[in-house]
């Protein structure tokens, strides 16, 4: 297996894909004032436990101290849907770490209730714990998957053969489904595989492809592949994650003297891939326009044109297709063009409805400008 790929394999889940860890207090007041409001309208009857938790969801991210007490409030009227979301709260957040237990038992609570979703997020549980027979069995119970963590999950136990029968060909199909489904790592090792043999044919374009939109969505391993610089992360001070952050250093200074421009990877990947993704984006296809807007939006292996990052985002907005994560971040960047001018005339107007969309959508950054700009 070339080298270059199995880079990112060895170090894939060192660190938490849910581990966020980082809590801003974002107009602390306004925000406290509208979840006590909240929570005294539930409790009227005047609003749904769905409409608490998705209020709660919208904080979840970044204040996850607002959400907690919304999702409580939905969990104790019996809302499995909460019980959810407030397991994985404590089940996954640096933020909660002394209630990993009491998140795991709500989580069993919302499974043995019907909720997927509740099995799903127990399977990659176990995942991390390292028991893949009760990872296996919960993921099996969680069918059919909706989750990118689960197909992230069950990837690598087909790839490495634990708590099922080892099958490049299964890590590599489950690694695809959770790229579909927007989640970054799973693009990471999708895009790994198909720098190899390993499950089915080389594929260096569609490699190079999935290494960037990983990258673009924060995946910090999928950016030093590709010799781009990490963007600040959150990172939880556990010996796991002291590890990957190790690993990235090693591969960074196995890179020092070396360019991109010399691996297969980007002389059979982005340079003959180039043409075929600027006509799937012309013939509709928002996965390619996402590719094609972030290269343009940020001046990496294309000129900075912002026009042109425009002219692929905006379609992309309009249809809302593609994956949560994604539209977060198109919608953000759409902010920044439209408050700042750039490739187009300025339009505050514009430019606020865009940030609320990125915020909903889960971008931390837009939720930070419309809260702290009571909006």
């Amino acid at each position: 297996m070339n080298k270059f790929f199995t880079l990112v394999l060895s170090f894939a889940f060192a660190v938490s894909v849910m581990a966020k860890g980082h809590s801003v207090a974002a107009n602390n007041h306004a925000g406290n004032g509208q979840i006590e409001s909240a929570k005294t309208a539930f409790a009227k009857g005047q609003v749904s436990a769905d409409s608490l938790v998705n209020l709660a969801l919208y904080h979840k991210a970044v204040n996850p101290e607002f959400s907690e007490p919304l999702l409580k409030a939905a969990a104790d009227a019996g809302n499995l849907r909460a019980m959810t979301e407030l397991g994985v709260l404590y089940a996954f957040s640096p933020n909660y770490s002394s209630k990993v237990a009491d998140g795991v038992k709500l989580l069993e609570a919302a499974a043995r209730g019907g909720s997927k979703e509740a099995a799903g997020y127990l399977g990659y549980y176990y995942f991390n714990k390292k028991d893949y027979g009760k990872a296996a069995s919960y993921l099996e119970a969680a069918r059919p998957l909706t989750l990118g963590i689960e197909y992230a999950a069950l990837g690598s136990m087909y790839l490495e053969g634990k708590g099922v029968k080892e099958s490049g060909k299964m890590a590599r199909d489950n690694f695809k489904q959770s790229s579909l489904l927007g989640l970054p790592r799973g693009m990471a090792l999708y895009a790994s595989l198909l720098g190899t043999k390993n499950g089915g044919k080389q594929d260096y374009k569609d490699s190079f492809f999935w290494f960037y939109l990983a990258g673009e969505l924060g995946d910090n391993y999928s950016r030093v592949m590709l010799y781009r610089p990490r963007v600040p992360e959150a990172v939880p001070d556990t010996k796991e994650s002291r590890d990957a952050q190790s690993a990235l250093a090693w591969i960074e200074m196995v890179h020092t003297g070396k360019s991109l421009s010399a691996e297969p990877v980007y002389k059979d990947g982005f340079l003959k891939g180039l043409k075929d993704r600027e006509k799937m984006a012309e013939q509709g296809d928002d996965w390619s326009r996402f590719y094609l807007g972030g290269m343009n939006y940020n001046g990496d292996f294309l000129n900075q044109n912002y026009a042109r990052a425009l002219y692929y985002y905006e379609p992309i907005a309009r249809n809302g297709k593609l994956p949560k994560t994604m539209l977060a971040v198109v919608h953000q960047r759409l902010a920044d063009m439209y408050r700042s001018g750039k490739g187009t005339v300025a339009d505050k107007a514009k430019a606020d409805r865009h940030a609320k969309l990125a915020a909903a959508y889960g971008s931390a950054e837009a939720y930070r400008q419309v809260e702290n700009s009571g909006k």
